[in-house]
């Protein structure tokens, strides 16, 4: 039982903590900057490359399927061939 109660108060204590530690981050007040030098990313470019990148991945996948698609038909083709001339 005293387990329990020193778990207990161990759980209010870290509840305490957990509420003091953050009313610091509430007191603090929010200051606008003025005057900051402003960056210019290319955001288009670096878009237009990242679409582009998908795409190639996309278009090379579709290849890739369309490829082990045909050899599969072919082999499937050799089985019913090879079937038709025990048959």
């Amino acid at each position: 039982m005293k387990a329990a109660w020193k778990a207990i108060r161990a759980a209010g204590l870290a509840a305490i903590a957990v509420a003091a530690w953050s009313g610091a981050a509430v007191a603090q007040q929010f200051e606008k900057v003025e005057n900051i030098p402003k960056q210019e990313i290319p955001a288009g470019r670096f878009v237009s490359i990242a679409y582009g990148i998908i795409w190639l991945a996309v278009l090379a996948y579709v290849v890739f399927v369309a490829g082990g698609l045909k050899r599969v038909n072919q082999e499937i083709a050799d089985l019913k061939r090879k079937l038709a001339s025990k048959g």
